[in-house]
């Protein structure tokens, strides 16, 4: 389990704050927990914690913010910051247009405080932390998450290799990570990834993940 040592946590309710901040204390005994309430105190703490700080958990529904705007705006500003989302909104749309935008994640303020420790570390180690709601959404939609990795009436066709990326990007693993366990070279896995990216269309991880799980593709 990867020890942070800088966590920016952004939420308008003090008593989210106060909570978050003991569990993430409890979770990583040497943390620095740095607090804000609003849109301006996160971009405060993202200029002078921004390249450094291993995560930023971000409410979107702060007063003086709309939408994904200050997500994006940060994202662009910090892109190696890893912002994980947290919000009382939660439907799938709101879910999908977030993690869109390049959010490492996104958690309902409704999770457990076992399934948030999970996803706070899925997140640092690298992941992208899909709530299992979308999934719900996709089986409404007909499809089966339980399905062979590729999707034979997919519109979208990957090689098996191809796959197998698929799955372990899926899992957050990096790069080196990859090639690593597939005996593969840096250069061979990159150009797996590109290729991944452009059959979905995206324009990261995220976006391959969240196509992918509509092509049908278990990536889970």
């Amino acid at each position: 389990m990867k020890q942070p040592q800088t966590i920016l946590l952004i939420d308008d309710h003090s008593l989210i704050t106060t909570a978050m901040s003991q569990l993430l204390q409890s979770m990583f005994p040497n943390v620095q927990v740095y607090i804000g309430s609003d849109a301006k105190d996160a971009r405060e703490l993202a200029a002078k914690y921004g390249d450094s700080a291993d995560l930023m958990i971000l409410d979107l529904c702060l007063p003086d913010a709309q939408g994904t705007t200050l997500l994006e705006e940060l994202l662009k500003e910090y892109p190696a910051l890893k912002i994980l989302v947290l919000s009382g909104i939660a439907d799938p749309e709101s879910i999908l247009r977030t993690l869109s935008a390049g959010a490492a994640g996104f958690v309902p303020k409704s999770l457990d405080a076992n399934l948030l420790k999970d996803a706070v570390n899925f997140v640092l180690e690298g992941g992208v932390y899909i709530p299992s709601r979308i999934l719900s959404q996709q089986q409404s939609q007909g499809m089966n998450p339980q399905q062979p990795q590729e999707n034979p009436s997919s519109a979208v066709h990957l090689t098996p290799r191809q796959c197998q990326v698929l799955k372990l990007l899926s899992q957050g693993d990096s790069i080196k990570t990859i090639c690593r366990k597939l005996d593969l070279s840096e250069g061979t896995v990159k150009t797996h990834v590109t290729a991944i990216y452009r059959a979905f269309d995206a324009r990261n991880r995220t976006e391959a993940l969240i196509a992918a799980r509509k092509n049908g593709f278990n990536v889970d």
